[in-house]
């Protein structure tokens, strides 16, 4: 090989001598991330549930009575009629809307929920659910309720539903009741 420089094995060209790199580190599994992993999540009681919902609708109801209630309920005895009855039942429904779906989709809980540290959430990430799922899963409470025997069935499912303990409400909208 001629014409080409020849350097002595471990040295390098400018003839410093072989070059020494740390040992690479030992392999290990990654962190677990992404979708589908949650923090360790604590069931909420059911007796903290059930005490979250008595509480929330009390909560609810005098509201909606302060509110419109009373002085809807006086515009029909003077003679409202029909209008009074229709505003007094639209108020009812939009009363509804913004306590239960608006406070469990921006803070996880209601008041009620608040005080029972129960807090609602995604079955899977563990964080707080989306407008349009908190309103299915509070909607879905009343409807249910107007259908004979369903009613008392979706409240009692949580009682022998295992792993989560989910009622019928919680399993449509995919969420997870647990200890604030």
């Amino acid at each position: 090989m001629a014409g080409l420089p020849h350097y002595p094995v471990g040295s390098t060209s400018a003839g410093l001598g072989a070059q020494h790199y740390a040992p690479q580190p030992p392999y290990s599994y990654p962190a677990p991330h992404g979708p589908g992993f949650a923090p360790p999540m604590g069931l909420a009681d059911l007796g903290s549930r059930l005490g979250a919902r008595v509480l929330d609708v009390g909560l609810w109801f005098v509201g909606y009575f302060l509110t419109g209630g009373l002085p809807l309920s006086m515009w029909i005895d003077a003679g409202g009629g029909e209008t009074a009855q229709a505003v007094l039942v639209g108020w009812l429904a939009l009363s509804f809307l913004i306590y239960f779906p608006v406070c469990v989709a921006e803070f996880g809980s209601t008041l009620g929920k608040r005080i029972c540290k129960v807090r609602v959430v995604d079955r899977e990430s563990g964080l707080n659910i989306g407008f349009w799922r908190a309103l299915l899963r509070e909607v879905c409470w009343p409807a249910f309720s107007l259908v004979p025997v369903l009613g008392l069935l979706n409240s009692l499912w949580c009682c022998w539903d295992r792993p989560y303990q989910q009622c019928l409400h919680d399993k449509l909208a995919e969420t997870v009741a647990i200890e604030r």
